[in-house]
């Protein structure tokens, strides 16, 4: 029997220490779903529901730390950011490091700029709340021009510095300042603006630590940052500083301090170059990133990897949705192993695997299917690693309900991509905004990047920039794109659905993830029962 560990640097309990006989399920849940399974029939979120229990817990002391690794804990319910070119780039990645979370640094960039999101994202510690790039205008610019940008991209910031040609700091547009504007006149900025000797500011290498006692003691809301040349090399502001300063109990942090970030790699040989590269900028998480992750290209990759790097990295293998494809990725006579099993084949609002290939078992039955082989391969060799449940979430409620059938995480996509951390614009249709969310297996996602064409097959074209006309023919997509509602920042979302799950686990009367799976009772429902559990006979005043 494999013996406990503990991270070695941090003294952190580790998932072994957790649960040093595997994660354990109530035996009305084993029951219910090996029932289903004999009968082959399969669940998923919306068929299955729990039982209340008394509860001697208010929601907000419920601890929801859990594991996405064998090492690795969060603090906000194991939640990962997708690993999608239009979810997770180094914005979101920060943004789920500062609430809890930990995002995954998609494929479809060279190696070496995912490398450098990387160690962006981690350096971000010493100067966390410091916007990098603040919106810039110049002093010609006139009034009337800052509101309409202001009006249509929906900013929600009213902060601007005013810089010249060659990006020197010139002065400061507040709210202040536009208060007393009188709009018949449409002055120009430079006219209205504070002026450089009017305004605080700090040098480039000021930190976050640093720029909160300025601004404490000074009593200003921003404070520009400006190399020696006059340049403006980015801005701080009291709001986004004082929020983090309450909040950094709650930062996802690897051993050295440093927040915390995973990066997705395939399965060729180049990606063990790029796995070198972002493990030496201080990636401490790869995610094998496969539509088909039970596959013989994926253990050798584990295999390489750990010869090269050993458990330097923790390693998420999948997606796989079966108890044989668990087995084999777990079995493995070299002994390189994952240390997480990510569980979804098709179940994602922009994915069509199901469809196009015939193949994927519903969530609910997956998560379970994919535990069984975790708690069998763990009894005989002690060894055992958490779930990460991948697509098909739609609310705190089916988050609750992954942890209730085995999974110990989850990865997010669609629900995150309408934030305002998700690469891309925010697009204006019949009055409402939206952001664009496509699939890493669709045609869009395949035709312009050569990641994306990685994860789904395996020939020439997968490494080719471009693709030749007899190439794109061939493609087939496992994905759709299209458009999900603006949703405001990824901390509102977090928060929600942190708070779902809190509510969650204190209806069952836990008062934390291990006890509530040991105690949810899982019951399955009709389509009657489904409706009567959503918003019915009222009309919607929103519409």
């Amino acid at each position: 029997m494999e013996e406990k560990q503990q991270s070695p640097r941090t003294g952190r309990r580790t998932f072994a220490d957790t649960y040093p006989q595997g994660l354990q399920l109530s035996q009305e849940t084993v029951s219910l779903l090996e029932r289903k399974n004999k009968k082959r029939e399969a669940l998923t979120f919306d068929e299955v529901t729990l039982e209340d229990k008394p509860s001697m817990f208010h929601p907000n002391e419920v601890n929801v730390r859990s594991f996405i690794t064998r090492k690795i804990s969060l603090k906000s319910c194991g939640i990962l950011s997708a690993a999608m070119d239009t979810v997770t780039e180094q914005e979101m990645a920060l943004a789920m490091a500062k609430n809890g979370g930990i995002g995954v640094l998609h494929r479809n960039l060279d190696a070496q700029a995912q490398a450098q999101m990387v160690k962006w994202i981690r350096k971000k510690i010493n100067s966390d709340g410091m916007i990098d790039k603040p919106i810039t205008f110049r002093p010609n610019d006139y009034y009337s021009y800052l509101q309409k940008e202001v009006s249509m991209r929906r900013w929600t910031f009213t902060s601007f510095p005013v810089v010249d040609e060659a990006g020197k700091l010139l002065g400061l547009i507040t709210r202040d300042e536009m208060d007393f504007v009188n709009t018949d006149d449409n002055p120009k900025l430079g006219d209205i603006m504070k002026k450089l000797d009017q305004i605080i500011t700090a040098p480039e290498d000021t930190s976050s630590n640093e720029a909160y006692k300025i601004m404490k003691e000074k009593k200003v809301k921003k404070l520009p940052v400006v190399a020696p040349s006059g340049e403006l090399k980015g801005m701080y502001v009291w709001g986004d500083l004082k929020r983090d300063v309450n909040n950094k109990d709650k930062f996802s942090l690897d051993d050295e301090g440093h927040f915390l970030v995973a990066a997705a790699i395939g399965l060729g040989k180049d990606d063990i170059a790029r796995a070198e590269l972002l493990v030496a900028n201080g990636c401490r998480v790869l995610v094998l990133d496969s539509s088909h992750g039970a596959c013989k290209p994926a253990k050798e990759q584990i295999r390489a990897i750990r010869a090269k790097l050993g458990d330097s990295v923790e390693i998420i293998a999948g997606n796989i949705a079966s108890y044989d494809s668990a087995m084999y990725l777990l079995e493995d006579e070299q002994g390189a192993r994952p240390d997480a099993l990510k569980v979804g084949i098709g179940p994602g609002s922009i994915c069509t695997t199901r469809s196009v290939t015939g193949h994927g078992i519903p969530q609910v039955t997956a998560i379970f299917q994919v535990w069984r082989a975790v708690q069998d391969f763990g009894k005989k060799t002690g060894y055992y690693v958490p779930i990460i449940a991948d697509g098909g979430v739609r609310s705190s409620g089916d988050i609750v309900k992954c942890l209730a059938s085995g999974a110990s995480a989850v990865m997010l996509g669609s629900m995150l991509a309408g934030t305002e951390e998700s690469p891309g614009l925010i697009i204006m249709k019949n009055g409402k905004s939206y952001k664009t969310i496509r699939g890493m297996g669709s045609r869009a996602a395949m035709e312009s990047r050569s990641g994306s064409r990685g994860r789904y097959y395996r020939d020439g074209a997968n490494q080719a920039e471009e693709l030749t006309t007899g190439q794109a023919q061939k493609m087939v997509p496992e994905g759709v794109e299209g458009l999900v509602e603006y949703k405001g920042s990824v901390v509102r979302v977090l928060n929600v659905l942190v708070g779902g799950i809190q509510a969650g686990l204190a209806h069952t009367g836990a008062g934390d993830i291990a006890t509530f799976q040991k105690q949810a009772a899982l019951w399955t429902q009709g389509f009657a029962g489904i409706a009567e559990g959503n918003p019915h006979d009222i009309t919607d005043v929103r519409n």
